[in-house]
């Protein structure tokens, strides 16, 4: 009989412990040196003490309430430290020789942003690498330049960046980011022109190998370069083997004398010089304008003497060889509020306010045509000013139509009869005052108030304390009369006064 006793009790506790031993490997080791932090899910574990044995998330200041213990600090902790500081804790009569095992349930998030199609915060896991990061958030965008990782990690409070492969082992709370492709540009005798991949050392000949080489018409000993720096842009002459930058526009000269346009056109590129051609007519070549072009006046990049001038002209203007036309984009004003058509429109010179307003189809039902808002951008800030339909505008302005405010609307026997605006707590009696009061004619004691309920109208009891809705319209009628006619001093009529008899003398 106690042999079977033993071996039953043998059983149970194989079985515990085989359950331990379970529970204990569903969630792998933290990475080495790993500490804990806010956001962190830990998985406490003392064998034989349910009531101790917990999973709860970090707080935001690195602190966790426990049982028994209270509120502990295991922020900056190490799984290790924090089961010897547990097993000492609980050792001093809480537990006799407690067994404890803290593990990392779920680690905190990594951050994937940059040019990724979902950027944000994701649940970190065991072996994971850049690759399937970028993979949780999406994917790469067709601006991303895939082997342009740098990653953000905080270690020991220093914070540190560097460049990562795809294969790259993330910890929690790295921050990984995804750079955007940079690009160069090609123009003028080359197979394909457009836009291409920038690279590091790339020289103008393998910049015009992306574009399928040169043409048959190129010259390539002439090549240009219009770069942006601080400065301004400029155009300079390149050789094959010199550096193209971010942003570059290399433009290939030809045998043949070319006009070079670009900006607001509707089919940049280079085109064939000829004897006299105007500005409109080089325009004409490249398609005409688009809808956000500047119609009046184009900059025109010219290499004069050896340098660059940058020249703005009328389109009647005479076109030279291997100028650069730029269009610009025109300026703007912007109409939004109570209008039919927000939006932004071409700035007119000497255009008014009521003529933008015209432009973006007049204003709404709803407006308050008499409160026009203009907001301008000037050297000391940016000013909101009421003003009047006749005032000029400037670019830039944003014209901005008041909707009406709520409104009740007097008539009858008053001096000033028309809409008001309305008041919280408006009486009937104020109402009227606001109207300019009663006439001599009016009848105070009897007005009538037409008001919408439910979409009718109704003719509602008041007294002149009564109070006074939005769009209500108040009526005051005329006093009553009787006549008085045959052998009387006085014939005609008389207004009545509530109580008023009629007596013989």
């Amino acid at each position: 009989m106690g042999t079977r006793v033993i071996s039953c009790w043998l059983a149970v506790l194989l079985l515990v412990l085989t359950t331990w031993h379970a529970v204990a490997g569903e969630t792998k080791g933290p990475p080495a040196g790993y500490r804990i932090g806010p956001n962190d899910v830990i998985r406490i574990q003392v064998f034989g003490e349910e009531d101790l044995s917990v999973e709860a998330r970090v707080s935001g200041d690195g602190k966790l309430d426990y049982p028994l213990l209270g509120v502990l600090q295991v922020g900056g902790k190490t799984t290790q430290d924090l089961q010897a500081l547990l097993t000492k804790r609980l050792s001093a009569g809480y537990v006799r020789s407690p067994k404890v095992t803290v593990s990392i349930a779920r680690h905190r998030n990594v951050y994937v942003s940059g040019e990724v199609k979902t950027p944000g915060g994701f649940p970190f896991e065991d072996g994971l690498t850049a690759q399937k990061a970028v993979t949780m958030a999406g994917g790469f965008t067709d601006k991303a330049v895939r082997n342009g990782l740098t990653i953000t990690r905080r270690s020991e409070g220093h914070e540190q960046t560097f460049n990562a492969p795809l294969t790259t082992p993330l910890l929690p709370d790295d921050m990984l980011v995804v750079a955007q492709l940079q690009k160069f540009y090609l123009m003028g005798e080359v197979m394909r022109p457009g836009p291409y991949p920038f690279e590091e050392q790339l020289t103008a000949k393998k910049a015009v190998s992306f574009g399928g080489g040169y043409t048959d018409k190129a010259d390539k000993k002439t090549l240009k370069v219009t770069r942006v720096t601080e400065s301004g842009a400029q155009t300079i002459a390149i050789g094959p083997d010199d550096l193209i930058l971010p942003s570059d526009i290399l433009a290939v000269g030809s045998h043949n004398y070319k006009v070079y346009i670009s900006g607001e056109v509707r089919a940049p590129g280079a085109y064939p010089y000829s004897e006299n051609i105007s500005l409109q007519k080089a325009l004409t070549l490249a398609g005409g304008v688009t809808e956000k072009a500047d119609r009046k006046e184009m900059t025109v990049r010219r290499v004069v003497g050896g340098q660059e001038q940058t020249l703005v002209l009328p389109l009647e203007a005479a076109v030279q060889p291997e100028d650069l036309i730029v269009v610009r984009e025109g300026q703007k004003v912007y109409v939004t509020g109570e209008v039919k058509t927000p939006g932004r429109y071409a700035y007119e010179a000497g255009a008014t306010v009521q003529r933008v307003l015209t432009l973006a189809g007049g204003v709404t039902e709803k407006a308050e045509a008499s409160v026009v808002k203009l907001t301008r951008t000037t050297a000391e800030g940016v000013e909101t000013t009421v003003v009047a339909l006749d005032a000029a505008v400037v670019p830039e302005d944003i014209i901005l139509v008041v909707p009406k405010s709520d409104r009740f609307y007097v008539s009858g026997e008053v001096k000033n009869p028309g809409g008001y605006a309305h008041k919280e707590g408006l009486s009937l009696q104020k109402a009227l005052a606001m109207a300019g009061g009663a006439t001599e004619k009016g009848d105070v004691e009897r007005v009538q108030v037409v008001r919408i309920v439910n979409h009718q109208e109704e003719h509602v009891a008041v007294t002149l304390e009564s109070l006074v809705l939005p769009e209500d319209t108040i009526v005051v009628a005329e006093r009553q009369k009787v006549y008085v006619t045959g052998e009387v001093r006085t014939r005609g009529g008389i207004r009545m006064r509530r109580g008023c008899r009629c007596r013989r003398r």
